[in-house]
């Protein structure tokens, strides 16, 4: 058993370790603090791989541009030994000093008995594949009353909403156009559920909610040409879940907006980390070799160009026009139909971030910390730089959104809130549990904010709590308080000119009233609402496809771990002989008192007959 310290947990020294399969039971792996100051990254060099739009072309495997230079891949290897994080320093100094009390020699001599040990649990049903996995399970769902599924798909859900409401019962005709806000909301790392992903998801998703309550705030916005909706993808991770799934559902005519509907994408990457001010704007080569897709794409450049000159702290700027687009869920988008597209981030080439896809993508990563001295509460309305930066960024999304929409208006009054964004950013990196993320969700749904900053892995059960949270913080920052009670908030169908088809209704708690002893609950209506991210192939039972995602989760019963003293095999030897002593001894005695048991119990004599 092998405790590692963090800043040793490297490829190198995995790579030996699994060399020695036969000697090495489990590793416990403690975070190293502060980060490592080289970065870490177990994703690999050319994230999405084969599932973008450049699978099959001069741009595949990151020919061009090696987008994440410091991946070193951990995360796709097979280890055949336990491997868990110790986030708990507590915990990894109790191993050390059981350790040193009893495994260290005195004065050179061998270590005395009893030894301490450590024992890791984690026992999984799934092997080999996604394919294996998936027929054992079919099969014994198909067969079995009580079948034992080994795998699930990685599944959530996507987070959408329109800027002017639509029937969602049926479907966009081909002349309504809509202009499409996206981001993703997960991320991952090396260990279960263990998914920080400050500049890998939460800025970008962050920036994407300050966006559209800034578009939601302006009064015309019913009267704008184009539609705007903004999505917010799960499992983009994992070969692009959410997108692809959203792309099958617009192509089989399961989603109300259609890839024709589509007039522009803009997504939001990784953005919290600029150098400078600079904010670089990503296009796709190859759909440009399109004359009508080069002009379209340009308008759009130039818009972003044009309300970017009006925030100072952002500067957009352009790549070369022949470097491929960077990770994206716009891939998946234009892997079905060229559309014109940008996608903004902080860097021009190579990632910013030294963490990606790690344990240590943490708040600290995007600089957001907090005055000692303030309380969780104060810290909600303390507006950080990096909070400043993102809202400056949203202002430019928002500005750009509204141009793209058709509006014709001065765009001054467009301003994403910093104190939004902190709030924001304070609930997903630092503490979820606080009285602001509490008056946005209803009441059963409390217990999802947990103790501590929510973890964004995608996981199997599903709606995970970040996709609640964001589905809330969506529908307050742009809905509309309306005057129901709980019953008609929860059936609005029996409500007088409210539509369940156009609107989504949510009883949220509410903030606290004048005395802070109790909540002001109230409806909201808006138009965020879920749509599964499931992959296609699942559907499909195509559990082989190079076309869709198929990533799985293996079930397991239990997984623990624990720390014991080992005695010395004389002792051991001892122990066993006494036992054995013990039993041969009961053996024979058993079969003296069962030869002897006429003589020991005797029967007793039936009482004779009484006479008076």
């Amino acid at each position: 058993m092998v405790l590692l310290e963090g800043k040793l947990f490297t490829r190198p020294l995995m790579e030996k370790l699994k060399g020695r399969t036969k000697r090495i039971a489990g590793l416990a792996v403690s975070v190293a603090k502060p980060s490592p100051p080289e970065g870490f990254s177990p994703s690999g060099q050319c994230p999405n791989d084969g599932f973008g739009v450049y699978s099959s072309s001069e741009f595949a495997h990151c020919k061009v541009v090696q987008w994440n230079p410091l991946g070193n891949g951990l995360a796709y290897e097979d280890f055949s030994f336990p491997i868990f994080l110790l986030e708990d320093e507590n915990e990894t100094n109790v191993i050390k000093q059981c350790y040193r009390d009893h495994n260290l020699g005195r004065n050179g001599s061998a270590p005395a008995f009893p030894l301490c040990a450590m024992q890791l649990f984690s026992h999984m049903h799934a092997v080999t594949s996604t394919v294996t996995c998936m027929r054992r399970s079919s099969i014994q769902s198909t067969f079995s009353i009580n079948p034992e599924i080994v795998c699930d798909p990685l599944s959530d859900y996507n987070v959408w909403s329109m800027l002017k409401p639509i029937n969602t019962s049926g479907t966009l005709e081909p002349d309504d156009k809509v202009v499409v806000a996206a981001t993703r909301l997960d991320s991952r790392s090396f260990f279960w559920n263990v998914a920080p992903g400050a500049e890998s998801a939460v800025a970008s998703f962050v920036t994407q909610l300050a966006a559209a309550e800034a578009l939601q705030k302006i009064p015309s916005v019913a009267t704008l040409p184009h539609n705007v909706m903004f999505v917010f993808f799960q499992g983009e991770t994992f070969d692009y879940i959410g997108s692809s799934r959203m792309v099958y559902d617009m192509e089989k005519g399961k989603f109300p907006v259609k890839l024709e509907n589509i007039h522009s994408f803009v997504e939001l990457g990784q953005v919290a980390l600029r150098t400078s001010q600079d904010l670089w704007m990503h296009t796709d080569p190859m759909s440009q070799k399109n004359d009508s897709i080069k002009n379209q794409v340009e308008q759009l450049l130039t818009t972003l160009e044009t309300v970017g000159a009006g925030v100072p702290a952002v500067v957009l700027q352009r790549p070369r026009q022949s470097q491929p687009l960077p990770p994206s869920s716009l891939q998946r988008f234009l892997r079905a139909q060229n559309i014109s597209g940008v996608v903004l981030t902080d860097h021009s080439a190579a990632f910013q971030n030294r963490y990606y896809q790690s344990i240590y993508d943490t708040a600290e990563n995007i600089n957001v910390s907090y005055p000692p001295h303030l309380s969780p509460e104060e810290d909600l309305d303390f507006v950080t730089d990096t909070a400043q930066a993102l809202a400056d960024v949203a202002t430019v999304l928002a500005r750009a959104l509204y141009r793209l929409a058709g509006g014709i208006a001065s765009v001054d009054s467009i301003r994403a809130d910093p104190k939004t964004v902190n709030r924001l950013l304070f609930g997903f990196l630092v503490k979820a549990n606080n009285s602001w993320f509490q008056s946005l969700i209803r009441q059963d749904l409390k217990p999802y904010l947990g103790g501590g900053p929510l973890q964004h892995y995608i996981a199997v059960s599903s709606p995970t709590n970040t996709t609640y949270v964001v589905q809330y913080a969506l529908a307050n920052l742009t809905g509309t308080v309306i005057d129901l009670t709980q019953e008609q908030c929860q059936d609005p169908s029996k409500v007088p000119n409210e539509n369940k088809d156009l609107y989504e209704y949510s009883w949220v708690q509410g903030p606290l009233n004048s005395n802070g002893t109790s909540r002001l609950p109230h409806c909201v209506r808006s138009t965020a609402r879920l749509v599964r991210a499931l992959s296609p192939a699942f559907e499909l039972r195509q559990w082989s496809s190079t076309e869709y995602s198929t990533w799985t989760e293996s079930r397991w019963k239990d997984i623990r771990a624990r720390i014991f003293l080992v005695a010395s095999k004389e002792l051991e030897f001892i122990t066993l002989m006494v036992g054995f002593g013990i039993l041969i001894f009961s053996l024979i005695a058993t079969y003296c008192i069962n030869a002897k048991a006429n003589v020991l119990f005797l029967t007793p004599r039936e009482p004779g007959a009484v006479s008076y």
